[in-house]
């Protein structure tokens, strides 16, 4: 199929692996550049799709086997490279790299110093930048809590507990918020969760296991679902919705 989006012009670059990379130009209009506007650098058609509106920009370089598509857009100084690939809504910019097997994509966004790589899923509307390091971010979860709470995923589920005040039989609310309401068999879900991973109390329901906390007069267990966590920190995780189980009956003795 011709390529009718860009064409690689004979402005190259020789990046610190020695691949040649071609700076793009623009054929049509898209989304992100006018018809004949220069586009960043990759090294081949391969890595980025000839059709669609995604668009490498600046003096960003793709390259390898990466690929990026869809609606992303690659710009600044940013770096995508390997098996990497950058697609939906998705934005990498900055000095961010992103390369070995990871995966950028939804509306996520990769910016500053950041580096993501290895296994690693950014997604949703995840925002990685300053610096900070991603990872295998889905599998370090769960790695992370294994280790910290020894506690294990079960068909995509982790069964955690949490306390708190108990409204009436099967129906509970959260201690530190009054608005927010678990019910037994019924998914609470915070619709204004912070998505930044690095950060352990923010808005967004946390769970641990039974003997975690002190406050509240019941202990719920509650199952949650492996991409509805947020983060893994201080002994618990920060989430963004459970389903409760039930209230749980401790043995005093």
């Amino acid at each position: 199929m011709t390529n009718k989006k860009y064409e690689l012009t004979d402005e190259t670059i020789v990046n610190w692996e020695g691949k040649t990379l071609h700076r793009i130009k623009a054929l049509v209009s898209l989304g992100y550049a006018n018809k004949g506007e220069l586009g960043g650098y990759i090294e081949a058609e391969k890595n980025l799709n000839t059709f669609g509106n995604a668009w490498v920009y600046g003096n960003a370089w793709v390259y390898g086997n990466a690929w990026v598509y869809g609606n992303a857009w690659v710009y600044g100084d940013a770096q995508v490279s390997g098996n990497a690939r950058v697609y939906g809504n998705a934005w990498v910019y900055g000095n961010a790299w992103v390369y070995g097997n990871a995966w950028v994509y939804g509306d996520a966004q990769v910016s500053g110093n950041a580096r993501v790589h290895g296994n690693a899923w950014v997604y949703g509307n995840a925002r990685i930048q300053f610096g900070l390091l991603a990872v295998d971010i889905y599998s370090n979860f769960q790695t992370y809590i294994a280790s910290s709470l020894n506690v294990y995923p079960v068909n995509g589920y982790y069964y955690l507990y949490k306390r708190v005040n108990k409204i009436t039989d099967g129906k509970y609310k959260a201690c530190y918020d009054n608005k927010t309401i678990y019910e037994d068999g019924k998914v609470t879900r915070v619709k204004d969760f912070d998505p930044d991973i690095s950060i352990s109390c923010s808005r967004g329901i946390h769970a641990s296991t039974p003997f975690y906390y002190s406050e509240g007069n019941t202990l719920i267990a509650a199952k949650i679902k492996v991409s509805d966590i947020i983060t893994c920190q201080e002994g618990k995780v920060r989430c963004k919705a459970i389903t409760t189980i039930g209230e749980v009956k401790l043995d005093e003795n």
